[in-house]
Order: C-alpha cells, then sequence, then structure tokens
C-alpha cells in the first residue's frame, strides 16, 4: 500500500481563502464594534447628534472647553439647556461662562426625564423654538431623554414630519429607552398623538402648537381644590378640615389603602410665622376618581393653641418602588391655601 503523500506546503503570497463562515465571524465582529463603539459615545461620551442640518443639534452636557469647541464648529446662537437653573452647581456656572464669552444666548428650560412635562415648561420650549436665533443646540445631563424630547419637538415644529418620524429622536440609539419612568417622555407625544386621532386630524405644526398651548394634560395630575365647610374651630378640640377634589384631568385617580402607593392628599398646617405644626397624609382608601368627579377628602388635626393658621394641601402620586411622590403642583395644579381661624 502506498504511504499517503504529505499536504503540500501554502505558497509564500498565495491569497488567503475565507469561507462562509469566517466571513459571517468578521462582519458581526465589526458590527459588534460599531455598536459598542457607538454605546461608550451616547453613555459615556459626548452624545453629540445633528436633529436638522445647519439648525438644531443635540448632546450630553459638555464640558466647557468642548462646549465652546462646539459653539464655534457649529455656529450656535442658541444653547438651550434643559436641566433647568441650576445656579450653585459648577457645571451650570461653566456653561454660563462658557456662552457668554462665546456670545451666544443660554435659555434653562426645567424638564425631568421620569416625569411628564409641566404645561409651563413644554409652552416655553415651544416659545423658544418659535423665538429664539439660530443655530440651536439642546442638551440635558445624557443627551436620551429631555433632549430627545425637545428634539422631536423641533422635528414637529420646523419640518414636515410626520409624527411617527420625528419620533426616531427618541430612539435607543440616543440612549433613549422607553422602559420604567423614563416611558414619561413617550407618553408625552403618546397624548398628542391621542389628541389628533380623537379629532380625526393628521400632525402639522400648528395643531402640536395649538395642542401644547392650549390643549395638553399631564395625565392624571390636574385638579381643583376647595375648602369646603368651617374654616373656623374650637381650641382646645380635634378638629378635621374637608377638602372637595375635583379631577378635572384626562385620566382617573385610583386612591388605594394603606401606604403603599396610590393618590392620596399631603397637608401641612403652619402658623403665620412659618413655623410647621402638622405634616400628614389622607384619602388612604380604596376609590376611583373619574374625570369631572370629585372626592371629599378629611384633613385631621389635634387640639390647638388659639390662634391663625395656614392650610396647605396638595395631591400627589406615590410610587411605592422608586420611593417618590409626584406633587400635583410639579405640573402646575394649583394647591390649597387657606387660613383657619382656631378659637
Amino acid at each position: 500500500m502506498d504511504a499517503p503523500q504529505p499536504t503540500p506546503p501554502a505558497q509564500p503570497g498565495a491569497p488567503r481563502r475565507f469561507t462562509r463562515r469566517g466571513l459571517l465571524k468578521l462582519t458581526a465582529g465589526a458590527a459588534g464594534a460599531a455598536l459598542a463603539a457607538e454605546f461608550a459615545r451616547v453613555v459615556f461620551l459626548s452624545n453629540e447628534h445633528t436633529v436638522i442640518p445647519g439648525r438644531v443639534y443635540r448632546t450630553a452636557q459638555l464640558k466647557p472647553e468642548r462646549l465652546s469647541q462646539f459653539i464655534a464648529d457649529k455656529g450656535i446662537r442658541t444653547v438651550v439647556n434643559l436641566r433647568g437653573v441650576c445656579a450653585n452647581m459648577p457645571w451650570y456656572i461653566d456653561e454660563c461662562r462658557a456662552t457668554h464669552a462665546a456670545n451666544a444666548n443660554q435659555e434653562d428650560i426645567t424638564l425631568s426625564a421620569k416625569r411628564l412635562p409641566a404645561p409651563a415648561e413644554v409652552r416655553r420650549l415651544v416659545e423658544v423654538l418659535d423665538r429664539t436665533d439660530y443655530p440651536i443646540v439642546f442638551h440635558c445631563a445624557r443627551g436620551a431623554d429631555r433632549t430627545g424630547l425637545a428634539a422631536t419637538a423641533a422635528r414637529l415644529l420646523l419640518t414636515d414630519d410626520s409624527l411617527s418620524r420625528a419620533r426616531r429622536q427618541l430612539w435607543p440609539r440616543y440612549g433613549h429607552v422607553a422602559v420604567g419612568r423614563t416611558y414619561a417622555i413617550d407618553k408625552f407625544f403618546d397624548y398628542y398623538e391621542a389628541w389628533l386621532s380623537a379629532r380625526n386630524e393628521e400632525h402639522a405644526p400648528n395643531r402640536f402648537r395649538q395642542w401644547v398651548n392650549a390643549d395638553y394634560c399631564p395625565g392624571a395630575y390636574r385638579a381643583k381644590l376647595e375648602l369646603v365647610g368651617p374654616s373656623h374651630f374650637a381650641a382646645g378640640r380635634g378638629f378635621a378640615v374637608d377638602v372637595r377634589a375635583t379631577n378635572t384631568s384626562i385620566e382617573p385617580w385610583d386612591f388605594t389603602p394603606g401606604a403603599a402607593g396610590g393618590f392620596r392628599m399631603r397637608y401641612t398646617l403652619s402658623t403665620p410665622s412659618g413655623l410647621n405644626i402638622r405634616r400628614a397624609f389622607c384619602g388612604q382608601f380604596a376609590r376611583i376618581v373619574k374625570p369631572g368627579e370629585s372626592v371629599t377628602l378629611a384633613c385631621g388635626f389635634p387640639p390647638l393653641a388659639p390662634g391663625t393658621y395656614l392650610l396647605n394641601a396638595d395631591l400627589l402620586e406615590a410610587q411605592p418602588i422608586e420611593l417618590l411622590n409626584t406633587e400635583f403642583v410639579q405640573y402646575g395644579s394649583e394647591p390649597l391655601l387657606a387660613g383657619l381661624e382656631v378659637g
């Protein structure tokens, strides 16, 4: 039997042949590296993107040197800070100095990544987009959630985008993920879409402007609070003050017993000098209050000395998981302020 012949050595300089599997691995590796680079740019770096070429840009919070360079490179005339006025924070002071040195405008708007925007702040955003000098750049802390909301609004007002196309500014590629409390950003535009659907209309810039300025309601967080019954009580005896809460929002309130969550009222009693006498909750019972309906809530107090007191009451929704309370006043709903006489 003949001995097996050895495999001849590869010729020097012969081109290497790739198998289909090898090509797939190479492609997957390149795609993975690109995805990792994009993730790092969004999460750890400046998250810089163009929203409307030559007019609108978006970033994370830039260091002052990078902000100055960005303003110079893009010819930025207005920096829109979506984190609000934070006069004691170094980043805010640095930003003010950078915009001043560049002779650029700075607009401060207060938005949250985890709550629906307050109507007054959204109206302010629209006003800035309508009146400011361009080009502009939006930023929040990471350039993902609040910046995504503002960038979507810019596309809705300044382009002929459909609503669904404009909402691409809230895609994960910019760092926004509609999971947990950050879904509030997406819910804002869900409300606009529902408003359009109810009117059997398609999006147009003037319709978005009308909705923001006149019809936007931040979910369930709007109420009319009224003192009902007496406001004068005998000294030395416990008493209760009745407050009628009328649901003027677009969603029901879900009152629940105990401290696990749901809607309730928080109230404080203070002296004219500002000394707090009592702080407590009421409305911890099972009740659904639909839009247009009312519920009467009893604010209880222990015996008090004769005098004049100030009652401050507001509704809130308790969030047991994040241990946060969402107060109606944060959305511009008026709290109850009423004087009480004890004597």
